[in-house]
Formats: structure tokens, C-alpha cells, sequence
């Protein structure tokens, strides 16, 4: 049994259409390069990933930056504290041997394995995406594709089932859900000089389209299966939503920035299974950020001002603090570290670190890790071309 695989092939289905995809799932970040700094970004975001973090920060280039390109960014992470994915798996084995063996020895194993189940969880998210970047003085451009899952699997043990015992007629339950969203849009950016000397303030934004697709898959714990969390019946939406960003350099290794994602804020209820359905959310995130450079050393924090919350009626919601550093040597090779703080407690603090191979300033090939208690980890990737 595994239970990830399909809840998590809805990030392919929006995917697929557009750039190729493959990979696991709760990563800190919205890149390979700012995953490895502990998922900052706000104010330290190149020109080519400033659509996944603050579209203000497309003015974030050099004099040498005409044109970039990434194809793809793959980034996943899951969170598994409560080894969900074994107990389901050790419980239905039990489970077929106390139907073909009802033994008393047997029967004791199988209420451990239930009682195991209880309240337990599986929370996993994917991100994927590509962008195209045309940088400049009058208004930098990018085009941009980011597709994003969150998939949750928890389990309800009811009681009555400990009391009857009967494999074969459980009311304690199995239920999958999963929510993305595809967003396609064009950053647009310019940077100002201000009253003050040497003072530069960026505006950027980000307008959309968004398709939003929910999912809710619900069954027996006895009879849970991933192959039955079908696609087919999720449900979508097509709308429109709009990132807004600013960028202020009161000085000029130093950069802080302010962002609004998804400022519109959506909802879209799943499919109904075994009388139940839930409410996928698509809210407003704000976020603040700053960042030091002198070309060689980058530091970096960023601050999620509010909570994100994926699913009505869950208590599942993250909110996280971040910092990184970033050391160049030459342009040519970066080493990475960062640290992600969370603020609530469903979620783990995270190390994080990453390598960047940028031979002659044209490719660029970004790598990251994360790794949190509770069997959190995240991993990224991603291939850059800058002209």
C-alpha cells in the first residue's frame, strides 16, 4: 500500500499540460536555491524566481542579465510524525489474518494495530514550475507557470469498533484529501529612484490565471486504497488572482521586502465521499523579508505574517520564520545553509542546505535538502539558462 503516489498525482495532472514533473512531497520555499536557504525569498529572490517569491525582485538583475530561463523547478516535501503510512499497512495485514484466523492472540494484536491508527496523520505538498525572464530598466517581464499540491491523509478510530471486533464491519475510517492549484501568470516590475541618495524602491505584480481542483476520498481503514483516490472525481475552477510585491534599498547591499500572494482569496469544495467533502482555500499570504549582499556573502530572513490554512475545518495550518546564507565563489560555485522556524505546532523546525553549479554565468544547475524531526524532509531541483 501507498498511500502518497495518488494523492499527490492530482500536482501532475495540473501539471503535466505544461512542464514535466515527478517527485515526492512539506517543502520550506518555492525554489531549489531559496529551499536551501531555509525558504527565503522575499528580499533575496533572483530576477528569474522573483514570480515564486515577491514579483517586485524581478528587478534583481545584472548588467550582463538579458534573458533567463528556468525549466523546471521540482520541489516536494512530506511530514509523516506519526508513521501513518506503516501502521495502515501493519493494521491491514492483521486485519486479513484475524478474518481468516480469529484467534485470541490475534485478536489482541489487531486492537493494538487499531488503537495505533488513531488520530493519526500524513501531510505532504509538491510545487513545481518554470519561468522566463526578460530583465530591463523600463519594466522587467517574466512569464511564469507554478503548480502546487497539499495532501493531507488522517485516520478516526471509532470506539465501538474495539467492542464488536468484526473485521469485516468497521466504522473507523481512512480519509484523503488534496487541494492545488495552477497558477500562469506575467510579472511585471520597475524599479525607482527615490528622494533620498541612493535610495531604490521596486513595484511589482503579478496578475494569473488560477485553476483551483479539490479532492476527498474517504474509507473503512480495512479497506483504504491509493489506487481508489481517483482523479476523476476531484473537482476545479478556473478564476483569476493577483500577487502584489515591493522592494525598498535603503542602501545598496541592503534589501527589504514586503509581499501579498494570492491576494484574492478563493474556496472550492471536493467531491462528496461517504457523505463527506471538505473546503480547499486559496488565501491571502503575507510575507516580509530582508536580505544583505556584497556579491560574494548573502544573508537573508523572511516572516510569514499570517497563518496558511489549506482545508476548512482543520486545524492543519503553517506559519514559518526563515533565514539563510548564501556564499559565491566566482560566480561559479554557491554552498548554501538555512534554518525554518515554525510558529505553529504542526509543523517542524527545518535545516536546510543546498549547492548552486553556475559555470560561466550561463547554466545553472540548484540543489537542496531539508530535513526536520518527525520524519519531516523536503528536496528540490531545478535548471537555469541565463543569456
Amino acid at each position: 500500500m501507498k498511500i502518497s503516489l495518488n494523492g499527490l498525482s492530482l500536482a501532475v495532472a495540473a501539471a503535466l499540460p505544461f512542464v514535466s514533473f515527478s517527485s515526492v512531497a512539506m517543502f520550506n520555499g518555492a525554489d531549489a536555491r531559496g529551499g536551501a536557504m531555509g525558504g527565503t525569498g522575499v528580499a533575496s529572490a533572483q530576477y528569474l524566481t522573483a514570480s515564486f517569491y515577491n514579483p517586485a525582485m524581478a528587478t534583481n538583475y545584472t548588467k550582463g542579465d538579458d534573458f533567463g530561463m528556468i525549466l523546471p523547478m521540482i520541489a516536494a516535501g512530506v511530514h509523516d510524525s506519526d508513521e501513518l503510512y506503516d501502521k495502515i499497512d501493519e493494521f491491514q495485514k492483521v486485519n486479513d489474518r484475524l478474518s481468516k484466523n480469529p484467534s485470541q492472540e490475534t485478536l489482541e494484536e489487531w486492537k493494538q494495530a487499531l488503537l495505533a491508527l488513531d488520530n493519526g496523520e500524513l501531510d505532504m505538498e509538491v510545487i513545481t514550475g518554470a519561468s522566463v525572464a526578460l530583465p530591463n530598466r523600463y519594466a522587467s517581464a517574466n512569464l511564469f507557470l507554478k503548480a502546487q499540491v497539499a495532501s493531507m491523509v488522517k485516520t478516526t478510530i471509532v470506539e465501538s469498533d474495539l467492542v464488536t471486533s468484526d473485521p469485516d464491519n468497521l466504522s473507523s475510517s481512512v480519509q484523503g484529501v488534496a487541494g492545488g492549484t495552477v497558477d500562469m501568470g506575467v510579472t511585471l516590475a520597475r524599479e525607482f529612484a527615490m528622494p533620498f541618495q541612493g535610495h531604490r524602491l521596486s513595484v511589482g505584480v503579478s496578475p494569473k490565471f488560477q485553476k483551483i481542483m479539490a479532492l476527498n476520498y474517504m474509507a473503512s481503514v480495512s479497506e483504504f486504497e491509493d489506487s481508489d483516490f481517483d482523479l476523476d472525481d476531484r473537482e476545479e475552477d478556473n478564476t483569476f488572482n493577483l500577487d502584489v510585491g515591493l522592494a525598498y534599498k535603503p542602501a545598496q547591499n541592503l534589501t527589504v521586502g514586503l509581499v501579498v500572494q494570492n491576494l484574492l482569496k478563493q474556496e472550492l469544495e471536493t467531491n462528496i465521499s461517504r457523505g463527506t467533502k471538505a473546503t480547499f482555500l486559496v488565501e491571502p499570504k503575507y510575507t516580509a523579508g530582508v536580505a544583505y549582499e556584497n556579491g560574494w556573502l548573502l544573508v537573508a530572513a523572511d516572516l510569514d505574517l499570517n497563518k496558511q490554512r489549506y482545508f476548512t475545518g482543520e486545524d492543519y495550518e503553517t506559519q514559518f520564520a526563515r533565514a539563510g546564507i548564501e556564499l559565491d565563489a566566482w560566480r561559479w560555485v554557491q554552498v548554501r545553509a538555512g534554518y525554518s522556524h515554525s510558529m505553529t505546532d504542526f509543523s517542524q523546525d527545518m535545516l536546510t542546505a543546498g549547492l548552486g553549479f553556475t559555470p560561466f554565468g550561463l547554466f545553472g544547475l540548484e540543489l537542496a535538502g531539508q530535513y526536520g524531526e518527525d520524519e519531516h524532509y523536503g528536496v528540490a531541483a531545478q535548471l537555469a539558462f541565463m543569456f
